[in-house]
């Protein structure tokens, strides 16, 4: 029973370091409905060759409400981006911190302080990231699915299409 005790406490402990999330970096560039003509040809021409990752880092050992985050989001981006999924222009990708090459991952991300149990977003062009964002607000959403599902799809949209979204 002790025993049983201890493993119940320590998975609570866990859970808190789940939780635990630093304040996002994001820089939201500047509106670009004033851009010239050709500046906006030239970022929609990017946008087609964009590709969105959406990252859920994870450490091997979840809580319930770590692995309720992850469903939720699955769900989220499959049922909104099917298309832009089979075109590969979004990719859904859990990381496993815990593992060398979500090390490696989590590392690429470091100016966003990325810790278990949080999404990040990675706008690639032509391979190369462009903007990545930690959707902090998602945690604080997961009692109110619709609004979760909402601010997760939006910010994949507007990530989709940066001189519209923003």
């Amino acid at each position: 029973m002790a025993f049983r005790c201890f493993l119940m406490m320590a998975a609570c402990l866990s859970c808190l370091g789940c939780r635990t999330a630093a304040p996002s970096n994001s820089q939201d560039p500047a509106s670009s409905a004033s851009d010239p003509p050709a500046t906006r040809a030239q970022a929609q021409s990017a946008a087609s060759n964009t590709v969105v990752y959406a990252y859920y880092f994870h450490q091997t050992f979840r809580c319930l409400s770590c692995q309720m985050m992850e469903e939720a989001a699955t769900r989220a981006i499959q049922e909104n981006f099917a298309q832009p999924i089979q075109a590969g222009r979004v990719v859904w990708m859990p990381v496993n911190i815990d593992k060398p090459e979500g090390k490696v991952l989590r590392q690429q991300f470091s100016q966003l302080n990325v810790r278990a149990s949080e999404l990040v977003l990675a706008r690639m062009e032509n391979g190369v990231c462009q903007e990545s964002k930690k959707l902090d607000e998602l945690s604080g959403l997961m009692d109110r699915p619709d609004a979760f599902a909402k601010y997760l799809v939006d910010e994949i949209v507007a990530y989709l299409s940066p001189v519209q979204g923003r």
